[in-house]
């Protein structure tokens, strides 16, 4: 059940922004629920919290203030009346931030020039990020093992099974579960050759829905709700899967752009995407939250079947 929208008075007793004119709820979101806020002070983008957890809102405060510091453009949090920057909000964590310059871009109509420019401020972050950060980060690590996959996969199936009133998306769903099943009896074990890769400090999830565009150009980077100590090589892979399906024009559009500001060898990049590929492999999580966990936002994320490998699609796509 989706929570009310704040009220006008609730924000105005948490957040020195003067008196607020509207609140009007944002779509897009995923996991947190987002509003524009517009107050004497100016508009406000209002990030609730569905993770109960404290620590995660600090980490993304921290990982915030390390890309500000070192010149990244990303919005800043406005301090509550407190003088922290998150705070509680009708029983939920909430953290009020500015506004970016620009717009997204919708995906379908990306062009090789936004690819490249992607590509550019990618090579941009890496080299302005610190390698290490003095606050709790998820280090990235091996993919699960193809039983303990299958053992999650049969958790979701039985729950979609169980479901009174299926609809189609329901159905792209169970197809696709039972698709990966067939593919991981057979798959091949992880060969563990991206493991040599060192890990630093990434963004997490860098990819066209968290740009801000003025033209082609990236404007400024949003949501740093989920940084972690990876290979750069797998964000790399992980962006050219995300923004662009693989397609091989925007795709690469997007290595020769950031080839141009940083070194990334072939053999780097293939090690990338093995390991993002067996990742993607055992990942759960869009099924997980639907019907284990009764979250209904990621069923934006479910697509008609077939399930097809990762590592078929990257291969397909001849990106090096």
């Amino acid at each position: 059940m989706n929570a009310a929208v704040p009220t006008a008075a609730q924000v105005e007793a948490r957040w020195p922004v003067g008196p607020v004119q509207s609140i009007t709820p944002l779509g897009g979101g995923s996991v947190n629920a987002a509003y524009r806020v517009q107050a004497q002070a100016g508009a406000f983008h209002l990030r609730v919290y569905r993770d109960p957890r404290l620590d995660r809102a600090r980490r993304e405060h921290a990982a915030v203030r390390v890309a500000r510091d070192t010149g990244i453009p990303t919005p800043d949090l406005r301090p509550a009346h407190s003088g922290d920057t998150v705070t509680d909000l009708g029983g939920r964590w909430a953290a009020l931030f500015e506004m970016s310059p620009g717009a997204p871009i919708p995906r379908a109509i990306l062009t090789p020039g936004h690819a490249g420019s992607l590509g550019a401020f990618l090579a941009d972050l890496h080299a302005r990020l610190p390698r290490r950060v003095d606050f709790p980060v998820s280090v990235l690590g091996p993919p699960a093992s193809a039983e303990a996959t299958v053992h999650e996969l049969r958790q979701v199936e039985a729950a979609i099974l169980a479901l009174p009133h299926p609809d189609e998306v329901d159905g792209w769903a169970l197809a696709r579960t039972r698709q990966r099943l067939t593919h991981l009896r057979s798959a091949p074990d992880y060969s563990p050759v991206a493991d040599h890769l060192p890990r630093r400090f990434l963004h997490g999830d860098y990819h066209d829905g968290n740009m801000f565009f003025l033209g082609e150009r990236p404007a400024a980077i949003i949501d740093w709700e989920q940084p972690r100590l990876a290979p750069r090589a797998w964000e790399i892979v992980r962006a050219l899967h995300f923004c662009f399906a693989l397609d091989t024009v925007l795709g690469a559009a997007f290595l020769r752009v950031y080839r141009a500001h940083q070194p990334l060898a072939a053999d780097e990049l293939r090690a990338g995407a093995e390991l993002y590929g067996a990742l993607q492999e055992r990942n759960v999580w869009t099924y997980r939250s639907v019907y284990l966990e009764g979250n209904p936002a990621p069923r934006a994320f479910i697509r008609p079947p077939p399930y097809r490998p990762f590592p078929a699609l990257w291969q397909e796509a001849g990106l090096r």
